[in-house]
Formats: C-alpha cells, sequence, structure tokens
C-alpha cells in the first residue's frame, strides 16, 4: 500500500442547517451548535487521512443546486497542489437521507479578490479545495423559488461506506421539508418530572426507522435562577432510549450559541445510518453564525460522539 498523504483540511463550514429543510420557524436553520465552537473564521487545519482503501466520510460544500461539491482546503500560495493517493475514493454524497454518485474533478483554486471567507454556497466559486461533480443532474432539479438552495453540507463517502451502511432518511416531511411536532402532554409530564423542571419549549423533530418507531426530540427547560438546561434526546415507540444534556449559564444574548437570544435551538438529525444493528445519528447543529456537524453512536443507553464532525462559518455578509 502507498504511503499514505495527509490531506489539509480547513475547518468545513457551510450556509446551513437542516438541509434543503427549513424548520418550522422563522429561522431557516434548526439547532445551535455549542458555544465552544466559536462562530470565527477558523484557523486551525485539520488533518485527516485518505487512502485508496477507504476514505474517511467527510463534509462538503455545495453549490446552490447540488452540481458540484467542495471539500475546503487551504494551500497558501500553492496553486499546483499534490493530489493525495485514494481522494478518488469518495464516490458518493448522502443529502436527504439518499445516495448520490459524484466524480472528482480536480483542484478549485481561491479567488483571493472576491472570497469573503463564508463557506456558503453564494461563495462557493470563490473557495480553494478539491472538486466533486454529480455524474448526472442535480440534487434540486426543480427548485421551488429564488430562496430554494441546498443549505446543508452533504456528507461526501466511499463505496465501502454504502456496501455497510443503511441509510434512514427522516419520514416527517411535508413538500420535502421537515415538519416538527409538539410533545405528547405524556411525555412532557416524564421530562418534567424527571429533571424537576417545566418545560418551556419541546418538540419532536425527527421520526425514523424501519416502521417509524424512532423519534428525535429536543426540549429547553425553564431557568433555574442563572440555570440554564436544554436536552435532545432518542425515543423508541415513545420511550427514552438515550439523552444528550447541555447545561448552560443563562444570559438575554447568547446561552448555548452565540446571539442565539436564549433560545434553545437543540440538535437536528440529517440522517441515519445502520451497521451491524448499530444506529449511527448524523446531525446539524446551527445558529447566526455557523454549523456545527457531528454523528453521534448509540451505545446501551449512550449517544456517544463519534469521528465523522464539520464546522463551518456562515456569518452574515
Amino acid at each position: 500500500m502507498k504511503k499514505q498523504l495527509l490531506l489539509c483540511l480547513l475547518a468545513l463550514v457551510v450556509f446551513g442547517c437542516e438541509g434543503n429543510r427549513p424548520s418550522s420557524s422563522s429561522h431557516p436553520v434548526n439547532g445551535n451548535p455549542p458555544m465552544e465552537h466559536a462562530d470565527t473564521v477558523p484557523e486551525k487545519i485539520v488533518e485527516q487521512p485518505i487512502s485508496s482503501e477507504e476514505a474517511h466520510p467527510v463534509y462538503v460544500l455545495s453549490d446552490e443546486f447540488g452540481e458540484r461539491f467542495l471539500l475546503l482546503s487551504y494551500f497558501g500560495e500553492d496553486k499546483n497542489p499534490q493530489v493525495p493517493d485514494g481522494l478518488d475514493g469518495y464516490k458518493y454524497v448522502i443529502y436527504n437521507g439518499c445516495y448520490y454518485p459524484v466524480l472528482f474533478e480536480g483542484f478549485q483554486l481561491e479567488d483571493a479578490e472576491n472570497n469573503t471567507y463564508r463557506e456558503t454556497y453564494l461563495n462557493f466559486d470563490n473557495l480553494s479545495g478539491w472538486l466533486f461533480k454529480m455524474q448526472s443532474g442535480k440534487l434540486l432539479e426543480h427548485p421551488v423559488d429564488q430562496f430554494d438552495a441546498v443549505w446543508s453540507a452533504p456528507l461526501l463517502v466511499d463505496a465501502k461506506f454504502k456496501e455497510e451502511n443503511t441509510v434512514y432518511a427522516l419520514s416527517n416531511y411535508e413538500n420535502g421539508r421537515v415538519v416538527r411536532s409538539e410533545l405528547p402532554e405524556a411525555l412532557t409530564a416524564v421530562f418534567e418530572t424527571r429533571y424537576g423542571r417545566e418545560i418551556y419549549d419541546g418538540w419532536c423533530n425527527a421520526v425514523f426507522g424501519e416502521n417509524n418507531e424512532y423519534q428525535f426530540i429536543n426540549i429547553q427547560f425553564e431557568n433555574k435562577g442563572t440555570e440554564a438546561l436544554g436536552i435532545s434526546a432518542l425515543l423508541k415507540d415513545g420511550e427514552i432510549v438515550a439523552v444528550i444534556e447541555d447545561p448552560a449559564e443563562w444570559n438575554e444574548e447568547s446561552v448555548w450559541r452565540v446571539d442565539d437570544g436564549g433560545e434553545f435551538g437543540g440538535i437536528s438529525i440529517d440522517f441515519v445510518t445502520v451497521k451491524d444493528g448499530v444506529l449511527t445519528l448524523y446531525t446539524s447543529n446551527s445558529g447566526p453564525e455557523g454549523t456545527y456537524y457531528q454523528n453521534y453512536v448509540l451505545e446501551g443507553n449512550e449517544l456517544l460522539p463519534g469521528d465523522v464532525t464539520g464546522s463551518f462559518y456562515q456569518s452574515p455578509y
């Protein structure tokens, strides 16, 4: 096997969130990344190994309607970087729970004069990185209106990933958009008793599974003094499977996310995979200036962070 080369990736950022599936709320993004994921231009270069045998899943920036995809990379003054071995091992993007074949095109040079350093489709042609293209068609063949675009970062994967993973798309869609639903009163009572707090806001934003047996919910509790608490929970047939707790210090401007106004956005599910009976949730967590992607692996009654992440800077122009 050839010696693996390390591909330097700029911490990935995209304008986005719940894909081409805005939430039913007034804000087009659904969820807030943790405060430790700073809403600033990332400076750290992340190194990820790529080999011809297996290409690690990675999030990519999409152009407006999903015909081209950019694996963001920064090479400074190098206008002809060497292509790492195995880069052409990526064969698919996953979007809205479906696989789409792609082809590796080559390197896209930065347009430094016009680059705004926002990782959004609006700045796609100005960013540097490794370019992939749909084998045919686009993710959005028939945009609904001028605001319809690919908002989320598709996941770029290899053939092995597709062979080993069954993908569950979300079933709670209406006209291609996620439909949030209120928590049943019985479930509200369960969580209020468990945490000894009244619920300020709670909703179900994902339904999936072979028989739609899984639900994913987000809850913001009433504050206890300056102690704020938000949780995200996985349910199966209405029973609690695992909970991710997100306590924070309250203020009126930024609690869980910069400029969130004290509103817990929670975690949004983009799609779910099953491999050897193990459930993995691929999530997006977005706020006013950025989106953070993280996969969570279900082990027993815990959702443990996996090794597929992306951090995207989208601060308004």
